[in-house]
């Protein structure tokens, strides 16, 4: 049964088993197609009406037959004007969202020295892939968007497996060859007889000799020849190695238009099945996607909002055509199930089937995020803070109409001019003569008319109305990092970070589940590196030190995927000025350690972000974690940097040391774990010889060990424990 908007029923529940035909296929996707685009119900209106908004195209009315906003058509003395107060409140919500760090960290699945350095490799791909993508593609800033805007995030990932790295193998070719073997040959009668087992004396017909030998073919059970057969390099006409070229393959996410996703109706995510997903794309790119399977495919008529949003090319001031040679390419998706044992991926467009096998999916799930901004009981989509406040913004545009028309109506002074006066026209400018006829008018004469300005209840609508949105928004000028009015006593950085704390818990339910959307998003990148990535691939990222790590990796490298958890770093919920005093507080209170060893400020230094301070314990460990990167490629003891004077040997051999503890120096091989250690034993020899000095000073210093151990104590030659207690006596 079908109604206006397509099938009624869902065709997929009716399947009893996976299409046969790729014209069954093309059949069963239009059929699912025309019952999910009449099934998201008043979401595509509230998305499209907020697109338009945010746009500035506010002066707009809804048609339902054509399912579309067309412009507003009022009378020519009506005045349309737009403050858009929707962009700042917009862009403040949005940078809450991508403010802070939003890099992957992964926790082991257990406390498993193995495991722990599974975690720590996937996490350096995972942010190695991250920064990857982010070059290519700002993952982050148009999914908030959509976040705040429709209150829906769709995030995709995948594996393309056309993309990545050109690699090269030896085309190899059959080589087939007769097999053959050794006979012996009566001269006499010519018997034959194999070479192994032949007799003296001809067994046919007695005659000698019987020694005549040559090679002939094997015959198999059915009388056939027998060849072998063997897997040799192909050659060109010169005789050069002839190569096939690959790609290797890469992850690939992207953000889908909420307008372009159709899934299962459900009351969450979690209980979808199939989706429909929908995306305009140019016929030359099609083609040279699928090749050959979309030789014959012509560009449709498409309605452009329809797919966007937004108004069509004729209303974007572009001049160009947004829909010419385009086709509307669909992409059916299904977990698997008793139909479709591997899930199903159809792609067909224009009535061509494109692609048809199995489903995308790392983890037999369907490769989606959803992330909703406000979690509706028992709805399927999100809320979103713009359906406050699009009300709001057309309450304005008409309290701004009202100004300007009485403005134009009221406001000025008007003339009132006698019938037969002969005053035609009566402009503005100053020291304006009027004449006129007073025996035409009976005495009377033009006069002015006094203006009523505009009513102070109409602006005081108009505040109250911005200050209400405002408040919907949640989006204060506190999240900014100002001071509110009347806030005496706020000045303290503790009383700002307390306001600010306060101020983020209005957005602390939105801000909870777009950091578990980004956090399954990046796991589902973590299964889909386990499973996909096969040859060994240089992962570079920068470390702690702001240098540049690589190493070799394969997926294989990280077992137990599944158990891992990936979160998403500390997010937005304090600013950054509040989170430095949450650090200078811990400082303070020792709980990183003697604020008066080296590495300790180090290491405080990096926390705040200030990388001016490179002295002390910064330049230290980056001059060991160098030595550490040339000892694992292999460098010899000559190829090092040298030990100077000048290098605290404290924190370079504790850098080295750290490293001699986990799972990854107990594999590496012989020679540059005995290296590594020589290192470190050179470190620890000066530092033995610097306490032997102290203490031997400390002995010497009879007439004065007062100054003398307090020196020593500052010193920190000793340690800071042992040289406090020295300090002490």
């Amino acid at each position: 049964m079908r109604n206006n908007k397509g099938i009624s029923f869902s065709p997929v529940a009716s399947l009893d088993k996976a299409p046969k035909t790729e014209d069954d296929y093309l059949n069963f996707g239009e059929d699912v197609w025309s019952y999910l685009s009449g099934s998201r119900g008043g979401i595509e209106r509230n998305i499209k009406e907020a697109l338009h908004m945010l746009g500035g195209n506010q002066w707009i009315k809804y048609s339902p037959n054509s399912a579309r906003f067309d412009h507003h058509t009022l009378d020519d003395w009506v005045p349309t004007p737009v403050t858009n107060y929707l962009v700042r409140n917009f862009d403040r919500i949005v940078d809450i969202f991508i403010t802070g760090d939003i890099m992957p960290n992964v926790d082991p699945a257990t406390r498993n020295q193995d495991d722990i350095e599974a975690a720590r490799t996937a996490q350096h791909v995972l942010q190695s892939e991250f920064h990857r993508l982010s070059t290519d593609l700002n993952l982050h800033i148009p999914a908030a968007g959509w976040l705040v805007l429709s209150g829906n995030a769709i995030l995709y990932t995948g594996w393309d497996a056309k993309a990545g790295d050109k690699m090269r193998q030896p085309r190899m070719g059959l080589d087939k060859k007769e097999v053959t073997q050794e006979v012996m040959n009566c001269a006499t009668c010519g018997y034959q007889e194999p070479a192994d087992r032949a007799p003296e004396r001809c067994p046919n017909c007695y005659e000698k000799p019987f020694l005549e030998s040559s090679q002939e073919p094997v015959y198999d059970m059915s009388g056939q020849k027998s060849y072998d057969t063997t897997e040799v390099p192909e050659r060109d006409k010169d005789g050069y190695p002839v190569y096939d070229e690959y790609s290797v393959g890469n992850l690939t996410e992207s953000v889908i238009n909420p307008l372009n996703w159709y899934p299962q109706p459900a009351r969450s995510f979690r209980d979808v099945r199939y989706v429909m997903e929908t995306d305009p794309m140019d016929v030359d790119q099609i083609k040279d996607k699928f090749g050959s399977k979309a030789k014959d495919l012509v560009a449709e008529s498409l309605d452009y909002e329809n797919w966007t949003g937004v108004f069509d090319h004729q209303n974007d001031g572009s001049g160009q055509d947004d829909t010419k040679d385009k086709v509307l390419l669909k992409f059916f998706r299904h977990v698997p199930d008793r139909r479709f044992k591997n899930g199903c991926l159809l792609i067909y467009a224009n009535g061509k089937v494109l692609y048809k096998g199995d489903l995308d999916s790392c983890d037999g799930n369907l490769p989606y995020t959803h992330i909703k901004y406000r979690d509706m009981p028992g709805l399927f989509w999100g809320g979103s803070p713009f359906s406050d406040m699009v009300p709001l913004q057309k309450r304005i545009n008409a309290v701004d109409s009202h100004i300007v028309q009485n403005r134009k109506q009221m406001v000025s002074n008007q003339w009132l001019v006698p019938e037969g006066a002969g005053v035609s026209h009566v402009d503005g400018r100053a020291g304006l003569i009027i004449r006129y006829n007073p025996h035409t008018t009976g005495g009377f004469k033009p006069e002015r008319l006094q203006g009523v300005p505009v009513s102070a209840q109409v602006l005081q609508e108009r505040d109250s109305t911005l200050q209400d949105m405002d408040e919907v928004s949640g989006a204060r000028e506190i999240l900014q990092g100002g001071i509110p009015p009347g806030g005496s006593g706020l000045e303290t950085g503790a009383a700002v970070e307390l306001v600010q704390e306060q101020a983020f818990k209005r957005f602390g339910p939105a801000i909870k589940a777009w950091r578990a959307g980004l956090s399954e998003h990046e796991h589902r990148k973590l299964l889909i590196i386990h499973k996909y990535w096969k040859e060994s691939r240089l992962v570079k990222n920068i470390g702690d030190n702001k240098e540049t790590e690589s190493f070799h990796f394969t997926g294989a490298d990280v077992y137990r995927a599944e158990d891992m958890t990936v979160k998403v770093g500390i997010g937005a919920n304090y600013s950054d000025v509040a989170y430095q005093q949450k650090i200078m507080k811990a400082a303070q209170l020792g709980v990183l350690g003697d604020i008066k060893q080296p590495q300790v400020r180090g290491r405080v230094l990096e926390a705040l972000g200030i990388d001016g301070f490179e002295g002390e314990y910064v330049l230290d460990a980056k001059k060991a974690r160098r030595v550490l990167t040339a000892i694992r490629d292999g460098a010899g003891p000559e190829d090092l940097p040298e030990i100077l004077e000048i290098d605290n040997h404290q924190i370079q051999y504790g850098v080295l040391r750290e490293f001699m503890l986990t799972s990854e120096f107990e594999k590496m091989d012989e020679g540059p774990k005995q290296a590594l250690m020589q290192r470190a034993q050179q470190h620890r020899q000066v530092i033995e010889q610097e306490q032997q000095k102290a203490m031997q000073a400390a002995q010497a210093a009879k007439g004065a060990p007062d100054q003398a151990a307090e020196g020593i104590a500052q010193s920190g030659a000793m340690g800071p424990q042992q040289s406090q207690q020295n300090a002490q006596q």
